[in-house]
């Protein structure tokens, strides 16, 4: 009896590990280019950064409920001559002189809209002086998966 309880154990486990394939799933790829113009600053107490807020039609409630939204920063490689992706969030770690800050590129979602934010960890909140810390222009990739 120990045999076969340890026979059907062992069955079990070699067929324990399965995974399901989903292959009807479409995809589609939106390009975003953000100017430095479009950044807007939130002015929110203690919760300050730019953000960029996009109409996003292609993010249906089947989109949200089902699918997946991926957003990928571009950045041209000028050595090489070739675009390069970053899946967001995307960190950033600088240093100016002695002063140590981390930038910070992401996005939020929902139906019919894709914000993206940028953030930097030490505002000069002080001097009022958030522009310095303004972002520049930014290439995205939007990948958008309809769903089963």
């Amino acid at each position: 009896m120990k045999k076969v309880l340890l026979g059907i154990i062992f069955c079990l486990a070699l067929t324990g590990c399965t995974y399901t394939t989903v292959s009807n799933l479409e995809m589609q790829t939106v390009d975003i280019h953000v100017r430095a113009s479009d950044w807007q600053y939130t002015h929110m107490v203690d919760n300050n950064y730019f953000r960029c807020v996009i109409d996003m039609p292609e993010i249906t409630p089947d989109v949200f409920n089902k699918g997946e939204v991926q957003a990928y920063r571009l950045f041209y490689d000028q050595t090489n001559k070739e675009w390069f992706k970053h899946i967001l969030p995307d960190v950033f770690h600088m240093k100016e002189g002695d002063f140590l800050y981390t930038i910070t590129v992401d996005c939020i979602y929902g139906v019919g809209w894709l914000e993206l934010n940028y953030r930097v960890s030490d505002f000069a909140y002080d001097t009022g002086d958030y522009k310095a810390f303004a972002p520049e222009a930014m290439d995205f990739s939007i990948v958008i998966t309809q769903g089963y």
